[in-house]
């Protein structure tokens, strides 16, 4: 049975979730950053590894995608181009996170804690059979 997303049904759920977050999400900010201007605290901002992340998991996800709606064999060139781009841009990402950014979006010793190693891979997996079922 396919389903249908339709976007009347999709901007309320955002506007109540976007509430719920601005109402009932505190996180407390010490007043050495609350004092800080505004392009101090846009400098805190790990720009690169964001992009390094968001450019990988496009990647990655793109070529999967890509490969499981087309009759496209693994070994054509934007499916082989897409996989090795997000396998270069993590090592980049990994780069950023452990040697550049003062305050990482994802702090490299968490994947070596165990629950937040699991909870990434079941999140992984999870997302990875979700796009494989579609």
């Amino acid at each position: 049975m396919a389903s249908v997303n339709l976007p009347m049904f999709q901007i309320p759920i955002l506007v109540l979730s976007f509430a719920l977050v601005t109402l009932k999400v505190s996180v407390p900010i010490s007043q050495d950053v609350k004092n800080q201007s505004l392009y101090s605290k846009m400098c805190r901002m790990d720009f690169a590894g964001s992009a390094t992340l968001a450019i990988t998991i496009g990647c990655l996800l793109l070529g999967f995608s890509i490969k499981s709606s087309e009759s496209l064999p693994w070994s054509h060139p934007l499916i082989y181009g897409l996989l090795i781009s997000s396998a270069v841009f993590a090592v980049l990402f990994v780069v950023v996170e452990a040697r550049w950014s003062p305050f990482p979006v994802m702090p490299l010793y968490l994947i070596t804690q165990r629950t937040p190693l699991a909870i990434s891979l079941a999140n992984f997996f999870g997302s990875m059979a979700a796009f494989i079922t579609v």
